[in-house]
């Protein structure tokens, strides 16, 4: 995630920032879990993006957590 880095901001400074687990953050940002709406809103504060474009570059890059397999 460069936009963390171009903020200023590592995995556990960003974590702290939004109030989620160090753990937890890394986790979601591997992909292994999906962020919900409200981590993506209070992240896309604490870092400024307000471009529906990047959001979607940034949040919704795993297909896998995207895909409805039925």
């Amino acid at each position: 995630m460069s936009e963390m880095v171009l903020n200023g901001y590592n995995q556990r400074s960003l974590a702290e920032e939004i109030g989620m687990s160090k753990n937890t953050m890394n986790l979601k940002i591997n992909g292994k879990k999906p962020f919900d709406t409200e981590e993506v809103s209070l992240i896309c504060d604490a870092l400024h993006i307000c471009s529906g474009a990047k959001k979607a570059e940034i949040f919704l890059h795993n297909s896998s957590q995207n895909r409805d397999d039925t």
